[in-house]
């Protein structure tokens, strides 16, 4: 795994998670460069032979990661991609920490369906909402749901998604970590995923 400690000292909160060594950390400053979504793109290929010649696709979900998350004023942002078997495997984690009256209440703890989307037919849109307690910072509220996101070129895909918000210790603010991925037919496997990397997040407190 490879840890990474967020914001700037004694520009409160900071901090740490944890991705596993294959995956990327974005910069999304730079990686709203299409030079620089290039050269992430190749060096991705470059190191994974199973995917050479994929270097276009590679970068739009690159790409795709970064507008995402600069446009949720992400302080951090991690994407990985693999080829399993010839099937190709991505998902992202971002964080944004922000005031807490920008946080949905937190709901009763259920699973239900949402209402069907006439177009959705098989794709049944469910949301399971509950609480998880986290080894570093305790208590947190989870909601775990398929969603549509829509990529840079336009396409519309249902994605898994989960996302765990954190009370900011003595700040008015809130962590929010959330998980995506478009692999829908693996999801409790990238449950499992989402959960342990979710686990690494922690506070970095800074010493008086």
């Amino acid at each position: 795994m490879q840890r990474h400690t967020t914001g700037r000292r004694g520009k409160p909160p900071r901090f740490s998670i944890a991705v596993p060594d294959s995956w990327f950390v974005l910069d999304t400053q730079a990686a709203r460069s299409t030079a620089a979504i290039a050269r992430m793109a190749t060096e991705r290929a470059r190191g994974h032979p199973l995917l050479a010649g994929r270097e276009p696709t590679v970068a739009r979900i690159l790409h795709d990661a970064a507008t995402r998350a600069e446009s949720a004023g992400a302080a951090y942002c991690a994407v990985m991609i693999e080829d399993v078997r010839g099937i190709g495997l991505s998902a992202s984690v971002m964080v944004c920490v922000l005031p807490t009256d920008r946080h949905i209440p937190d709901l009763p703890r259920q699973e239900r369906p949402a209402s069907d989307d006439a177009e959705a037919g098989e794709r049944r849109r469910w949301r399971r909402v509950g609480a998880v307690d986290l080894p570093a910072v305790g208590l947190a509220t989870r909601t775990v749901r398929l969603e549509p996101q829509r990529s840079t070129d336009g396409a519309e895909i249902s994605h898994l998604v989960m996302r765990t918000t954190v009370p900011v210790p003595g700040y008015d603010r809130i962590a929010v970590i959330a998980c995506a991925s478009p692999n829908t037919a693996l999801a409790v496997a990238l449950h499992d995923l989402f959960d342990a990397v979710t686990a690494t997040f922690t506070f970095v407190h800074e010493m008086p």
